[in-house]
């Protein structure tokens, strides 16, 4: 079976020195069974160079960021029946003693189980902040940020020991696991071997019970370099406590991290830090950030079209407008009486045609035919045209003409009548441009 990728797990190791800004790392690939592949370890730079020469399909895929014990804290609180109504608000009261800085400096994110059980990881608000603007420097911007220690969870009745280096982290009975230097656990772990049992549910006015030993074995797991810190859990247990190791291949816990961050994700108890002021915006993939430019030309590009043709219909239709007026004022110049124009083109159209049907009969044309040849000889080139007037009913066609003089108005008349029309002068009158005369036509 082909495994594949789903996101890249990145542990902040303890060794890392935030406030000097280094930070020491170790990652892997990670998968729906786990994890895959080899381990990587190095700095934050090394991180970024290696994740730049990535294919552009696994820059892509999501960062998920664990967080160290030594910077980040899980706990899990019981609650009675007046703190499970405000659970959210009883809180960082109830954490308050768990905790060794202010509870109000702390990014807090529960869970609430089914069976009035609290789970919580805290980090510190200006870690978690510095932590992201590192990151960020780099371009890099983990989607997930969780504390490891809520990976690490106990057995009930058992003390819990995961041995890594010079750390360790132990859990009592089904808590989480708390960090911390191996050196530590020879004063610790007798410590917690003592111990009483005490209920977390906070008892009023009812007797304290009566204590029991906790701790009935211890359960170490660790690689082969730690069997001496191991044979020393073994002596500090004494004989009436069994220790069992379980020994792993790797020296990181890392891979084991891997396989409990899947269980988790998919069980939804995942408490990741990326959550109110600290949430994770998702960015846009490479492959996008790589097309954009295009995009954003082809963008402006539609967007200036747009603008054009926006344009050009507030044009033309100021011109269809313009135009609109006009043709209204001709028509009500030709028909000053129409009280009902609703469409002018159509009422215009509808005019003109009638008037082309009134005034196409075979008489006015063959009349208009004649008048036409004889201004386009000699004497019609002296003849300026004003005004005319057919009317079908008795065949007459009144011609307002203007001429230099009668004599030329006469001759042109002469010829009229030489083409076979009817034609006679009348109301003519003399001024300072000419002679002015109506000439009527009638078919002979």
């Amino acid at each position: 079976m082909i495994k594949t990728k789903t996101q890249l797990i990145v542990r902040l190791r303890p060794d890392s020195d935030l406030s000097a800004g280094r930070l020491e790392l170790e990652w892997l690939w990670g998968t729906r069974e786990g994890s895959e592949g080899d381990l990587y370890t190095g700095s934050l730079s090394e991180l970024s160079q290696w994740w730049q020469e990535l294919p552009l399909e696994e820059q892509d895929l999501p960062i998920v960021l664990l967080v160290s014990g030594f910077l980040s804290s899980s706990h899990l609180i019981h609650l009675n029946e007046n703190q499970r109504k405000h659970w959210q608000q009883a809180l960082p009261y109830l954490l308050e003693e768990q905790l060794a800085s202010d509870v109000d400096s702390q990014h807090l994110v529960p869970v609430l189980a089914a069976d009035d059980t609290v789970y919580t990881s805290c980090i510190s608000n200006d870690v978690m902040a510095d932590i992201l603007q590192m990151f960020k420097g780099v371009e890099l911007d983990p989607v997930k940020v969780v504390a490891e220690t809520q990976l690490l969870q106990g057995k009930g009745g058992e003390l819990t020991i995961w041995l890594e280096g010079n750390h360790a982290f132990v859990a009592a009975q089904d808590g989480f696991a708390q960090w911390l230097d191996s050196d530590a656990l020879e004063v610790v772990v007798p410590g917690l071997l003592e111990e009483e049992v005490t209920d977390n549910l906070i008892q009023e006015d009812e007797e304290e019970e009566p204590s029991h030993p906790v701790i009935t074995g211890v359960t170490v797991y660790g690689d082969d370099s730690c069997a001496e810190t191991v044979a020393r859990l073994e002596t500090l247990a004494g004989q009436d406590v069994p220790v069992q190791c379980e020994s792993r291949s790797e020296h990181s816990l890392l891979p084991s991290l891997a396989s409990q961050l899947t269980v988790f994700t998919q069980k939804r108890r995942l408490m990741d830090f990326r959550t109110g002021a600290f949430k994770c915006t998702r960015r846009a993939s490479r492959r996008w950030r790589q097309w954009r430019p295009v995009a954003i030309a082809a963008g402006l590009w539609l967007t200036v079209e747009v603008l054009f043709n926006a344009g050009s219909a507030f044009y033309f239709q100021y011109q269809a407008e313009a135009l609109r007026d006009e043709n209204f004022a001709t028509y009500k110049e030709l028909r000053p009486d129409d009280r009902r124009v609703v469409d002018v083109r159509h009422n215009l159209t509808r005019f003109l045609r009638d008037s082309t049907q009134q005034q196409s009969s075979p008489d006015f044309l063959n009349m208009l035919k004649a008048i036409s040849s004889i201004s386009e000889s000699e004497i019609g080139k002296n003849i300026v045209p004003k005004n005319m007037d057919f009317n079908d009913a008795n065949g007459r066609l009144s011609l307002d003409v203007q001429a230099d003089s009668f004599d030329i108005l006469n001759r042109y008349v002469q010829e009229l009548k030489a083409a076979g029309l009817n034609a006679r002068m009348e109301n003519g009158n003399q001024d300072a441009k000419g002679v002015s005369a109506r000439v009527i036509v009638r078919k002979a």
